[in-house]
């Protein structure tokens, strides 16, 4: 089974000269895209998913070894992102590290109150764990991710949780 985000290219025969011819991957619509968007994030013009545009095969792609230059500077993120998760999951140090700053705010907070509070009151302390095994859980997935998959998740389609 394909993967369901990456772009299916069309048939070749179709689109004009310096246009890239792919299929939506959410609404399977055919889109036809300036070259100069090639390996960059766009929407579809008809359901709104977010995909990456595949760089045509003059490009590189399809060669052995080949990687987006987005993917591989976004992808330097992946280890050290999924390190400090898994160790420091409770302060969101890996949401900041891939840029989701409102999302490590919000664990920091969490667990800072959770601290704070715990010795007085159960419920918080439960929150500052409830941090730590989502942190654990995030460090895990982010390392179990292939280069392009942790690209289309948290670079293009900006998935903040899980």
């Amino acid at each position: 089974m394909d993967n369901p985000f990456s772009p299916q290219p069309m048939p070749p025969g179709g689109g004009q000269s310096g246009q890239i011819d792919v299929r939506c991957p959410f609404c399977q619509t055919p889109v036809s895209l300036p070259a100069m968007y090639a390996g960059s994030a766009v929407d579809c013009p008809h359901c709104k998913g977010k995909f990456q545009a595949p760089m045509p095969t003059g490009f590189g792609m399809g060669q052995p070894g080949y990687q987006n230059p987005a993917v591989r500077e976004f992808a330097s993120k992946k280890i050290a992102a999924g390190i400090c998760g898994i160790l420091l999951g409770p302060l969101g140090i890996h949401k900041f590290v891939l840029g989701f700053n409102g999302a490590g705010a919000i664990m920091l907070a969490v667990s800072l109150v959770g601290i704070i509070t715990g010795s007085c009151l159960v419920i918080p302390l439960l929150a500052y764990f409830a941090m730590a095994i989502i942190g654990l859980v995030e460090g895990i997935m982010y390392l179990t991710k292939t280069d392009e998959e942790f690209y289309q998740l948290y670079a293009i389609q900006r998935k903040e949780w899980f």
